[in-house]
């Protein structure tokens, strides 16, 4: 309808008009959910189009998998941010020590379309608002960074993938100069902005994350060799934890597989089972699952080996575990291993880890 593209199979699409642009909400229910209690709610920021969602897509499958709601956000233009990225931050760009949160419904165009799609969860039955985690890659994970501190009362937890928090004066350089230029300057001068107009009154990027009593979750996850990425995630660690949030460091080093900017392996088993959308596989499936990856071992890499473990999880095979449970942070570790870095000692459900004490390695 409009500028929407309407969704195929299972998958809704809303549409509606929170200001000037139209605005679209595609959303997708695990065809099992029976009806007896909300659904968690993952919301994937997709920004580069209108966050529509593909039967076919990982993230779908893993809706249906785990059993959460997923909803799309996304833009139907203007798409004026750097890249082509059509939701707008806040601010213009100019976040500081005085205006470290910019989270007023004047700070950015699309606020009232992020409001609206939380008024939206709330009057879904099969939602539960009291469980809302914001998901994304790259720009995208930098918005939903925007979305989680500014509606800190309403969101459990966020996984960044491929970002962090961007500083003004510190590398890495994002690559539309955000926190370096303002998006004024950016627009106008592209990548020389730097030299024409540098942002002297910026600090962060795209907000820091004071979140005073409601406190959030942070997945933040990258490659070593991620030359957008790699010390952001650091910086974000940093300010979560001094702002008292529970940030979660996942620094990977890269494989024959995978490796730069990109987001993990088995990234939905990652994304579930670091922020604990649904609870944790218990003690006993996670000792079967190392098994079953050390049997598997010869017949391909660890990667594949978790996937076919975790599709015996599907099947009942390993009857041990709950099908559909998340996987732990040492069942995620037998598919990649990266330097795992736990502000509170929490990862996913489990409560009983390693705290980390001071600054992140």
């Amino acid at each position: 309808m409009g500028d929407c593209d309407c969704g195929t199979g299972n998958i809704q699409t809303y549409v509606f008009w929170p200001g000037e642009y139209q605005r679209c909400i595609h959303t997708y229910i695990p065809t099992s959910h029976n009806g007896d209690s909300p659904l968690p709610v993952l919301v994937e920021v997709g920004a580069y189009g209108q966050g529509k969602l593909s039967q076919f897509a990982p993230s779908v499958a893993a809706a249906e998998y785990y059993g959460f709601a997923l909803i799309g956000l996304g833009s139907t233009g203007p798409s004026d941010g750097a890249g082509g990225f059509g939701l707008q931050f806040p601010a213009g760009g100019v976040v500081n020590g005085n205006n470290p949160t910019p989270c007023s419904a004047d700070d950015s165009r699309d606020h009232s379309y992020i409001e609206g799609a939380f008024n939206f969860i709330a009057e879904r039955e099969e939602m539960s608002e009291s469980r809302v985690y914001l998901q994304g890659f790259s720009q995208n994970s930098m918005y939903a960074a925007y979305i989680s501190v500014c509606f800190a009362d309403l969101v459990v937890g966020l996984w960044q993938g491929g970002s962090g928090l961007a500083k003004t004066y510190h590398t890495p350089i994002t690559p539309g100069f955000q926190g370096q230029c303002s998006t004024s300057s950016y627009s106008a001068h592209g990548s020389n902005c730097c030299e024409e107009e540098f942002c002297e009154e910026c600090a962060y990027w795209p907000v820091y994350p004071r979140t005073c009593e409601h406190t959030l979750v942070d997945c933040i996850a990258s490659y070593t060799d991620d030359g957008i990425a790699c010390g952001t995630d650091w910086y974000m660690y940093e300010a979560m934890v001094a702002e008292g949030n529970d940030a979660r460091l996942l620094s990977f080093t890269p494989t024959s597989e995978n490796g730069g900017h990109s987001d993990p392996m088995n990234t939905y088993a990652w994304v579930v089972g670091c922020l604990g959308i649904v609870e944790s596989c218990s003690d006993a499936c996670e000792a079967v699952f190392g098994e079953c990856v050390a049997d598997s071992q010869g017949t391909g890499s660890t990667i594949t080996s978790f996937e076919a473990c975790e599709a015996d999880i599907a099947d009942g095979i390993l009857m041990e575990c709950e099908i559909g449970c998340a996987p732990t942070m040492e069942m995620l570790k037998l598919s990649e291993s990266p330097v795992v870095t736990l502000s509170e000692g929490k990862f996913g459900t489990q409560t009983d880890l390693e705290a980390h004490v001071g600054s992140a390695p």
